[in-house]
């Protein structure tokens, strides 16, 4: 028996216990996982197992995130159900749809700059104007991420 499928089984018993609704496998290297949270949210990965028993792990749904190498089985299913708990809490905020609509923007923007620079020869001084909006905008991120972790600490005392 292939190793890939007796690691891919264990994978999908406990992805099933976790609650995903629907698991589908194609030649016990890759696996996707989705996962009904309700309210419309449907939260699904996307994973494979390598040669060397390995796995390489992608979120496709609400939007895509790549999430990178995996060492074993119980750290990818750590992590989904970590991951999963965090878009529980996360769906009952009044602004989960607008994150959800900067997620896709970010994904957007990602495809048409490729789109704009593979395809056009584009003047530098529009690149770096472009450069510098986005920067400005990851700055922004950055300043409300550092000043929401200090409220979470003081929220602790």
């Amino acid at each position: 028996m292939n190793e890939n499928t007796v690691t891919g089984d264990f994978i999908n018993i406990n992805l099933r216990q976790l609650g995903a609704t629907s698991i589908k496998e194609y030649n016990s290297i890759m696996h996707i996982a989705e996962f009904d949270l309700g309210d419309g949210l449907i939260v699904s990965y996307v994973f494979n197992i390598t040669r060397h028993n390995k796995y390489f792990l992608q979120r496709v749904q609400p939007y895509a995130m790549i999430h990178g190498k995996f060492a074993s089985d119980r750290e990818i299913l750590e992590f989904i159900k970590s991951d999963l708990k965090r878009f529980v809490n996360a769906k009952n905020s009044k602004n989960f749809d607008t994150f959800l609509i900067i997620s896709h923007l970010g994904h957007h923007v990602t495809e048409n700059i490729e789109k704009l620079f593979l395809n056009y020869n584009v003047e530098p001084d529009k690149l770096e104007g472009i450069q510098e909006k986005m920067e400005e905008s990851l700055t922004d991120i950055i300043k409300l991420y550092q000043a929401s972790e200090k409220i979470d600490l003081n929220e602790d005392d």
